[in-house]
């Protein structure tokens, strides 16, 4: 090993009188106080190998060590496993290290590892270089709890301000009770990360849609720093942080997938969270229902049993936050189970669904919308318009600003126990004067998921293995023999639907039947006449289908303009949306929505 230190780097160790916290060890303080340096340091060699106390939480053994747990494949991750298995290797590097700027991720990891193997390290290197570590390691804490951090912050640079400014100084609060510079650490850390807990999250748990990419990591610092923390009396947050925490952890359950990612993230599966990272975050702050989800959404041997699992204990699957700005729909916590995630942070949305345990879309979900010939842009952000769970649906409309004075709204309707999916784009003009009109939508196909479109209808399914899921362009004729106005196809593995018209406004509607058996049976649709006091009601006024898949159907009603009292198929509707199915002939609805 070759370290080397510049004549003029102090040490901490050079004022071993003034240095030790008042809980101390007082044989060890008196030891030191008297001795010179070389003896004083072997002192506190003998002292770190005897003492039982801070116990040893192995956060650099294992296969994948927790220090690991969630660390990205492009963040040097093969690189700091090696250091970490030579820990003399960790000191060189941040000795090497001229601190002119900040530490990057891979080398603020590195700093995490160094400190956990600075007990040990004090038997391998000189005095003064240790000293010199931890008292470099305590200046970068210091210098990172001065930072403040918020939600809008670049999510790398979160992730790295809670590495230095939350659980590095913890983590040396916790490893060196004795000395007083380092115990001062403990309560800056707690409120760094109690700051952080509440400001990143919804009230629930739940983080900004910005930070999913980096949920993995961000989830394994704050899960390690609670581990920290259940062996300090005050712990590692306050009270309201850990009620984060403990919702984060539910919420975590939620968003894993079967392949080690989390849902939305594009995280490389085998750099995403891993099983002892959930078996540690749920002996930490799972309850009940936690271990009831985790039975069923986690593999075998993540969660332990507590008793019969009863139905009552699962949680609901589902969940819509509008601060961060996700919605989840699910009609269960099994992979198996049919489930769409969507997050809208972005213009582009992210949208991920799967059923029977395979994922059909997945990655960001497009628009492109022309106006008189001429493209429009998005104005500002996506907006939250309506969230309804209902008994048998879950409903989201979002809504965006656009260019040349149009608005884009965006429909999103799950049928859980039905297992159907309705989304309708529907771009209109503000001032409701007629426009030439074009809009297209496209949604990411997963991957090893083909698109294979039917010779004579419009309609196709999605299949990989097997075939997964049939979809319907409800607004464009079925046959393909007819006129077009549109078109449903694959392009750059991207379902595609275009859709023009000349008018006030324009409906963009999809039907996706999730149910594998049924899908593969006959299936058909049909545009409805809308009718206001015996009148026809324009498309471009009100628009309604009428779709079948096997035995079943169901009937979806919009309202392009000012709601009426309207009639469809003899069904009386006020509203400026319906849904619903039929049963034994019947219309049973299941959401109408109100206009504002």
């Amino acid at each position: 090993m070759a370290i080397a230190l510049n004549e003029d780097q102090s040490s901490l160790g050079q004022s071993w009188q003034t240095m030790w916290h008042d809980k101390a060890p007082p044989d060890l303080v008196e030891a030191c106080s008297t001795a010179d340096g070389a003896a004083a340091w072997k002192h506190w060699q003998r002292h770190l190998r005897k003492r039982s106390k801070p116990a040893d939480l192995k956060f650099l053994k294992g296969k994948t060590p927790p220090v690991l747990w969630g660390w990205p494949k492009e963040w040097q991750r093969e690189a700091i496993q090696l250091a970490i298995e030579t820990p003399a290797t960790l000191a060189e590097i941040v000795i090497g290290d001229d601190g002119a700027s900040a530490p990057d991720l891979p080398l603020s990891l590195q700093m995490i590892a160094l400190a956990h193997s600075l007990p040990k390290l004090a038997f391998d290197l000189p005095a003064d270089t240790w000293w010199f570590l931890a008292e470099r390691l305590r200046t970068i804490a210091t210098d990172a709890l001065a930072q403040r951090i918020g939600a809008q912050s670049d999510p790398a640079e979160i992730v790295r301000n809670q590495l230095l400014g939350g659980e590095l100084p913890l983590a040396l609060g916790y490893l060196f009770p004795e000395i007083r510079p380092h115990h001062a650490l403990r309560d800056d850390a707690r409120a760094a990360l109690s700051e952080s807990m509440v400001e990143l999250t919804d009230g629930q748990g739940l983080p900004d849609a910005r930070l999913l990419p980096v949920l993995a990591p961000l989830f394994a610092c704050w899960t390690r720093a609670r581990l920290i923390g259940r062996h300090l009396k005050r712990g590692a947050w306050s009270r309201a942080a850990d009620v984060q925490f403990e919702w984060l952890v539910r919420n975590a359950i939620r968003l894993a997938d079967q392949d080690g990612a989390f849902l939305l993230s594009s995280s490389d599966p085998n750099s995403g969270w891993c099983k002892n990272l959930f078996r540690t975050a749920l002996d930490l702050a799972g309850d009940r229902g936690d271990y009831a989800a985790a039975q069923i959404a986690l593999p075998k041997g993540i969660a332990k049993k507590s008793g019969k699992l009863r139905s009552k204990d699962l949680p609901n699957p589902s969940l819509n936050s509008d601060w961060s700005s996700i919605t989840i729909m699910s009609d269960g916590w099994s992979q198996r189970d049919a489930r769409l995630a969507v997050s809208y942070g972005n213009i582009d949305p992210a949208i991920d669904i799967s059923v029977a345990g395979d994922r059909i879309f997945s990655g960001a979900w497009k628009a492109q919308t022309t106006c008189d010939g001429a493209a429009v842009e998005p104005v500002g952000e996506w907006e939250q318009l309506c969230w309804e769970h209902g008994k048998r649906f879950d409903f989201l409309e979002l809504g965006l600003s656009l260019t040349s004075g149009l608005r884009l709204e965006r429909q999103i309707l799950f049928g859980r126990a039905d297992r159907v999916l309705y989304f309708a784009d529907i771009v209109f003009d503000i001032e409701r004067q007629p426009r030439n009109l074009q809009h297209s939508v496209s949604f990411p196909l997963a991957n090893s998921i083909l698109w294979r479109p039917e010779a004579e209808t419009r309609d196709g399914i999605l299949a990989g293995v097997r075939a997964r899921a049939a979809v319907m362009p409800l607004a464009l004729r079925e046959w393909r023999a007819e006129p077009r106005g549109g078109s449903l196809s694959e392009r750059e593995s991207r379902l595609t639907l275009t859709q023009a018209a000349n008018g006030r406004a324009i409906c963009c509607p999809i039907f996706i039947d999730l149910d594998c058996k049924r899908s593969g049976k006959q299936r058909t649709w049909r545009q409805l006449t809308v009718g206001d006091m015996l009148e026809v009601v324009p498309s471009d006024i009100a628009v309604g289908y009428r779709i079948q898949s096997g035995d079943d159907q169901w009937l979806f009603y919009r309202s392009l303009g000012q709601p009426g009292n309207r009639t469809l198929l003899g069904h009386n509707i006020a509203g400026e949306f319906c849904a619903g199915r039929f049963v034994d002939g019947k219309f049973k609805e299941w959401i109408e929505i109100e206009p504002v």
